[in-house]
């Protein structure tokens, strides 16, 4: 899980940084922007809660 949350984050942060620099432009960023971003932080939540339960669960 720690693999994938960083790749997302990576993602996340990538995106950024072009829409900052201005490679990424135009309905690309206005429209999927949000959702973009709002999809990785719950996937990333969802799986720390899942590791954080699962882990509970086995002791």
């Amino acid at each position: 899980m720690a693999k994938l949350t960083a790749w997302l984050v990576t993602v996340i942060g990538v995106w950024l940084l072009l829409v900052q620099l201005g490679v990424i432009t135009g309905e690309l960023v206005t429209v999927w922007q949000p959702w973009i971003i709002a999809l990785a932080v719950t996937v990333i939540g969802i799986g720390k809660l899942m590791r954080n339960y699962s882990k509970k669960k086995k002791r």
